[in-house]
């Protein structure tokens, strides 16, 4: 019994089984039964050896969880003064993910070097599963129309669910665990998922992830010697990724074409309040001009320095899009910015908390002292310049779970920050 408390949370096989199947009804979209699974998750932490009010007293003084404690605050706040008390209410709910699964990784042991690896791969396997039910989607309906543009972007994960966006995030995560020490002993097989996830990322034709792919393989070139694959194989497999991005994003197809687009008058809506019938807006005009609203929800509603609460923001956005005359299509659309969501909704104290959060997550990755975790970081920051990252569960857990996972990467390393203090 006593030995059995000393092995790593993830190690157990209810544990490693729970989470992979809170990651596949995360990304299968099925939000009630992910719910259940998370909060059985938090039980069985809760349960696993020791009292449980330790594991909260743990909890409570790992630095890492109160980042994300604070960020969860930000949204509670915003109960006390809304207009919209259900709304504002349904954001705090929404967020507790950002306690739960922090709680879990961070209230006591959670893994070893062994269970990291054994859990990362577990969720790649997971992943190519669903990536390949996507394809077969994709190849079915593809057969009923002939159009190619199934096989792209939103299309392709339409089935289940998911923002392309976000998704490419999911890949861009099981790419840096592949690219690690800990994928390295795989061989030809770690090179078939690597090819894999990098069409699928191709396919799902993010810019901006596809040309983080490009930096993450280029920073990988340093170090492909520690790696016990040949050299000259993974530079041939780095430098053909990195010439097929440039040639997707240079030449004429689906792909090439998502970043001419950016490049089509992105600032002639700026300073504009009403726009003919139908207007089209690429994905960087349409951003422009909502982070041009939002200024103008601050200044119209005095609410600089504590926002105008989570309750009220998208009810004000939407108002904004009908006094522009814009379609009612985009009704409910956000602020495609996790920074100016922040801000709109908490005011210049709530993004002081977020940043501070983010300047702890930064201590995170300082400790963990790999390139991976200082990618996993950069991903989920990168991600909240162009996406309001906190708004839904897929990239909820994103945001809160990878980042602490690679963390324990120092663990391996006999750098015990992330455990627990041994009680006296």
């Amino acid at each position: 019994m006593n030995e059995n408390r000393h092995i790593p949370f993830v190690q157990k096989k209810v544990t490693f089984f729970l989470i992979l199947a809170i990651i596949g009804t995360t990304l299968f979209s099925w939000f009630n039964i992910n719910s259940c699974l998370i909060i059985l998750l938090v039980i069985w932490r809760l349960a696993d050896g020791g009292r449980p009010l330790d594991r909260c007293r743990t909890a409570f003084s790992n630095r890492f969880f109160l980042a994300y404690f604070s960020i969860f605050l930000i949204e509670v706040v915003g109960l006390f003064y809304t207009h919209d008390l259900y709304t504002a209410y349904k954001h705090v709910e929404s967020k507790a993910t950002l306690v739960a699964i922090p709680f879990v990784l961070c209230s006591g042991e959670f893994a070893d070097r062994k269970g990291f690896g054994r859990l990362l791969w577990g969720y790649c396997w997971l992943l190519a599963a669903i990536c390949l039910f996507c394809l077969a989607v994709a190849g079915y309906q593809y057969m009923q129309t002939w159009d190619m543009g199934v096989f792209f972007y939103h299309a392709l994960t339409e089935v289940i669910g998911v923002n392309a966006v976000f998704f490419s995030g999911y890949l861009m995560i099981a790419l840096l665990f592949l690219l690690s020490p800990e994928a390295a002993s795989k061989g030809r097989l770690r090179t078939v998922l690597i090819l894999f996830f990098t069409v699928l990322m191709i396919l799902l034709a993010s810019k901006l992830l596809l040309v983080l792919q490009a930096i993450v393989f280029l920073a990988y070139l340093r170090g492909w010697g520690r790696f016990r694959l040949k050299t000259k194989q993974m530079l041939g497999l780095t430098a053909l990724v990195i010439v097929a991005t440039a040639a997707l994003a240079l030449t004429r197809n689906p792909v090439g074409n998502r970043y001419k687009e950016i490049l089509h008058d992105d600032w002639q809506f700026t300073g504009e309040h009403n726009f003919p019938p139908h207007t089209m807006f690429n994905g960087v005009s349409l951003r422009l001009l909502i982070w041009q609203f939002a200024e103008e929800i601050l200044d119209e509603n005095r609410a600089w320095v504590v926002g105008v609460s989570a309750g009220d923001s998208q009810d004000l956005l939407n108002r904004k899009y009908l006094a522009a005359n814009m379609s009612r299509g985009f009704l409910s659309y956000n602020f495609h910015n996790q920074y100016i969501e922040v801000l709109v909704r908490s005011g210049i104290l709530g993004l002081f908390v977020f940043l501070a959060a983010i300047r702890v997550l930064v201590g995170l990755a300082q400790k963990t002292g790999t390139m991976e975790g200082w990618f996993v970081l950069i991903l989920i920051l990168v991600l909240a310049l162009t996406e309001s990252t906190l708004e839904m569960q897929h990239s909820l857990f994103l945001c809160c779970f990878f980042p602490l996972l690679f963390g324990y990467r120092a663990a391996a390393k006999n750098q015990r920050w992330l455990r627990p203090a041994t009680p006296s």
